[in-house]
């Protein structure tokens, strides 16, 4: 048991908890009808820190502190990323379904918002400052990269109640029919931009590939695809009052429909300007030339209309949980995203219960959208018949957003009926 608790201690000192992912603050130990509402974001960089982020997003003024504070975090793998997810969802109670009598049916609905990117550091400065620092230079955006998804879904599943050490551990799936909504996404596998030093010309020799959905069918009511994931679940007690859990989340597809845009280039682009003869008869014609279709058709070498497939971010989560007594829980972790520029999320959580009802976790992590952060959460059951989760992983965004490279917030609301 000393191992367990040093590697908890040294884990708090640098990692994170997610307390809605894994942990289950009120275990229910027989299926229940129940309706549950949840909300959750998060967003992150492993260079850009929240107070510079929150500008970008929501505006404000970008100083050259910022962009010099920014530069210097600047490496060879730059990282951003987020996420927003709302659901509503009921468990069902079976009292009996192919012999089995500890079993509840899930259905709900879902709406999810999933970005990220990778992007080089010459960009990174282009992007805040322009080209002119370049002049006479080449600036790399090679092994750039940008991914959005917006969908909502349908899900239906089951949980089984099931014995593990004559204590009662959940096990189930959840199968997901998908609305697409809008998805766009670019890969630049290698790209340089080229400034004469009087700036006189540019040189971009670039190599990338777009897809975007239909552009033409955008909000909530628009449907530019179909697909299908699973969500996989189990948990089971082992020896010294530990509990195991796994999840696989969000393994699936969108296929897009046919509406769908592909653009590709290989090229090298010369540009030397614009020829304007009377700068007081900027003509239509002119002015049209710089619109964003006649630029993508003039940097493209192939541009066509058609379907695509893409894989969902996946996610692997695995967690240890120990009891240690009746007041304290503690629990380690790992999680990861495959195809989401996601560095590897390693987190703690340790628990207080100041009655078996009303719950205080503390949260630390390092990793996933952002570095090291920390965070509250406060869960309250009412009852037997009302649960109230509430709390952020990442209070530092919060209290230090200048010190801190990740935010993240959620709301769960339970009703058994």
């Amino acid at each position: 048991m000393k191992i367990f608790y040093s590697i908890t201690i040294l884990l708090l000192l640098v990692s994170e908890g997610i307390a809605q992912q894994t942990n289950t603050f009120f275990n229910d130990t027989i299926p229940r009808l129940s309706i549950s509402i949840n909300g959750q974001f998060d967003y992150g960089s492993n260079v850009a820190s929240n107070e510079f982020i929150n500008k970008f997003i929501f505006g404000g003024e970008i100083d050259q502190q910022n962009k010099t504070k920014l530069y210097k975090n600047l490496g060879s793998i730059n990282t951003i990323g987020g996420d927003f997810n709302l659901n509503l969802k009921a468990e069902i109670p079976i009292d009996s379904f192919l012999g089995k009598t500890n079993f509840s049916f899930l259905i709900g609905i879902e709406h999810n918002e999933h970005f990220d990117g990778k992007f080089s550091s010459d960009l990174s400065k282009i992007i805040f400052d322009g080209n002119k620092p370049f002049a006479g230079k080449h600036a790399n955006i090679s092994g750039t990269n940008f991914n959005y998804i917006n969908y909502q879904q349908l899900n239906f599943g089951f949980i089984n109640f099931k014995k593990s050490r004559q204590k009662t551990a959940r096990e189930g799936a959840v199968f997901s029919i998908i609305k697409a909504q809008e998805h766009q996404a670019i890969i630049i596998p290698d790209g340089s931009l080229f400034t004469e030093q009087f700036g006189k010309q540019l040189e971009v020799d670039i190599n990338y590939t777009y897809n975007s959905s239909d552009s033409t069918k955008k909000g909530i009511k628009a449907f530019n695809g179909i697909g299908i994931s699973t969500d996989l679940f189990t948990e089971f007690y082992v020896k010294n009052n530990g509990k195991i859990s796994i999840e696989i989340n969000d393994l699936g597809f969108i296929q897009w429909d046919k509406k769908s845009i592909q653009i590709e280039a290989d090229t090298l682009l010369i540009y030397d300007g614009v020829e304007v003869d009377n700068v007081f008869d900027l003509n239509d014609s002119i002015i049209s030339s710089f619109s964003q279709d006649s630029l993508l058709d003039y940097v493209s070498t192939k541009k066509s209309k058609g379907g695509y497939a893409i894989a969902l971010p996946t996610s692997i989560n695995l967690n240890y949980q120990h009891t240690i007594n009746s007041k304290w829980n503690a629990s380690i972790g790992i999680k990861h995203r495959i195809l989401a520029n996601y560095f590897p999320l390693i987190y703690s959580n340790i628990q207080y219960y100041i009655t078996p009802k009303f719950i205080v976790q503390g949260n630390l992590l390092y990793g996933g959208y952002g570095k090291f952060n920390g965070g509250i959460t406060i869960a309250k059951q009412f009852k037997d018949n009302f649960q109230l989760v509430v709390g952020t992983t990442h209070l530092g965004a919060f209290i230090l957003p200048s010190a801190t490279y990740s935010n993240n917030g959620f709301l769960q609301l339970k009703v058994y009926f």
